[in-house]
């Protein structure tokens, strides 16, 4: 996959080197089941049309520039993690859009001519409620409009699961809540973070990107996962964190060195009660060793 960073006004070298595509439109983060079903559709396009799949995102998320509303600063997926994602759903083409004040006040009309056309889109694909151009007055009925028949549009439907839209908002609801365990529903996996760590018997220190968002305060249950083992036990989420660093506590295993490529996985809340009787039993078994 090639991954393509695009400024306003487009590159030289991205115009002269672009390739006939499916572009699949949206943020995408978290790549949730309701992404991939836009991008698996835009894939059969692309597979039926012997063209590549591309995928149109942005960075960093409009709500940060625009600063209107609720912003998002944090991410599910950050941008190397989004990357790596598309790549294992089959993506060619990962075009980044840089999103700016310039590139707020695009008009819809021009967003197309300049970021669909321009990147030689003959096949858009985005869910029924995108929206694109200046103070969004581009979306899903706006866009076969503005395409002018130089290429085709496909809205993909609302996905919902148990009543609820499955979308990034609600995700983000799971994490400032603590409800993690209600996230594989809706993203089809459980959340994770990648990152790197160093382990002193139980106790594991975890880096990962800042750029991730955090479930909010409190103690989970976790399970930290390598390419050779994986070992459960309890992290606590506090405003004394440093950013881009969390300490784990395992229950049974230990952990001796450094570990390049690990995946923390968020299992579920771990309710106060139930960390008093955890630290009653590791009192209990301290007690017991020492005699």
């Amino acid at each position: 996959m090639k991954t393509i960073k695009v400024d306003y006004p487009i590159q030289n070298n991205v115009r002269k080197n672009k390739e006939d595509c499916v572009i699949a439109l949206g943020f995408f983060d978290g790549v949730h089941l309701g992404h991939q079903k836009i991008i698996q559709t835009a894939k059969k396009i692309a597979a039926n049309n012997n063209l590549k799949l591309a995928v149109m995102t942005f960075f960093p998320h409009p709500s940060s520039v625009i600063k209107k509303g609720k912003q998002i600063t944090s991410y599910l997926t950050p941008l190397a993690v989004k990357e790596k994602r598309f790549k294992e759903l089959g993506v060619d083409i990962m075009y980044v859009v840089e999103f700016n004040e310039k590139v707020a006040k695009i008009p819809h009309y021009k967003f197309v001519d300049d970021y669909l056309c321009g990147l030689s889109c003959k096949h858009a694909v985005a869910g029924f409620d995108y929206k694109y151009g200046f103070k969004g007055k581009g979306d899903m009925a706006q866009l076969p409009i503005d395409s002018k028949g130089r290429f085709e549009v496909t809205t993909v439907s609302k996905l919902s699961m148990y009543e609820q839209k499955v979308s990034s908002t609600l995700l983000r609801s799971f994490l400032s809540t603590g409800k993690v365990e209600n996230i594989p529903d809706y993203l089809g996996d459980r959340y994770k973070m990648l990152g790197t760590m160093i382990g002193r018997g139980k106790e594991i220190a975890f880096y990962f990107d800042p750029d991730y968002s955090l479930p909010c305060m409190g103690t989970y249950e976790v399970t930290i996962s390598t390419s050779n083992m994986e070992a459960k036990g309890f992290c606590e989420v506090d405003m004394n964190a440093l950013p881009g660093k969390l300490l784990v506590t395992l229950f049974h295993d230990s952990i001796i060195g450094s570990y390049e490529i690990v995946e923390l996985n968020w299992n579920n809340f771990i309710a106060d009660l139930q960390m008093n009787e955890l630290h009653a039993q590791t009192d209990f078994n301290h007690m017991y060793v020492s005699q």
